[in-house]
């Protein structure tokens, strides 16, 4: 009995950690498009032309660097994941962590919002194909990712200061695991953005006057 409430205990608290970083993830995405909509006119200006100017190289089938998209893709999702990894193992993630699951939430909503802006309509639209899938599994893996990381950083914080031993070895394992899948999934989701993400915007190009 006490192995099964002890068991439960500890299902609740993961579901609360969960709980919680979706309720970061959502609060990032609404700041995001909160902050797309309060910015001066020159920057929004200057936002709009180089948006414009992408969808409009993209509609006349501008020849693309595939390999320096890449490139900058996984230098882009690696830079999140490799802070996560590094604030994980120290006390400082418990903050660290979820603050930059916060920002690349932020990043994505202002990326919706200022579409929308500028495209109204039509923006929803491609606010939906500029972040799905790619986007959606890049958050995925770093709410994971901040999830574990927490949790570790929790444990040596109890370590250090209270003393509380824990199994390192079978947290580690399970550790080293969710991050191979999640490093697989960010490449996976580079790949899709370089080589099918713009195809599929091209596609709805039509949608800009």
């Amino acid at each position: 009995m006490i192995i099964l409430k002890n068991s439960n205990q500890e299902t609740k608290k993961k579901k609360y950690k969960y709980i919680f970083l979706i309720t970061i993830i959502v609060l990032g995405i609404i700041s995001g498009i909160v902050l797309s909509n309060i910015l001066s006119y020159n920057d929004k200006k200057i936002i709009t032309n180089q948006i414009n100017d992408y969808f409009i190289n993209l509609r006349n089938g501008e020849e693309l660097n595939y390999l320096s998209n890449l490139l900058n893709s996984l230098k882009i999702n690696f830079i999140y994941y490799f802070l996560l990894l590094i604030f994980s193992v120290s006390i400082i993630g418990i903050i660290l962590n979820p603050f930059i699951l916060y920002f690349k939430s932020v990043i994505v909503g202002f990326t919706i919002g200022i579409l929308i802006n500028i495209y109204k309509y039509s923006g929803i639209i491609l606010g939906i194909f500029s972040i799905f899938p790619n986007q959606l599994i890049n958050l995925l893996v770093y709410m994971t990712m901040s999830f574990y990381g927490i949790i570790l950083s929790i444990k040596l914080f109890k370590l250090l200061f209270f003393k509380e031993q824990f199994n390192i070895n079978i947290f580690r394992k399970k550790y080293l695991k969710i991050i191979g899948i999640g490093a697989i999934l960010l490449i996976i989701s580079s790949l899709y953005e370089t080589f099918l993400g713009d195809l599929i915007l091209k596609l709805f190009t039509f949608l800009i006057k």
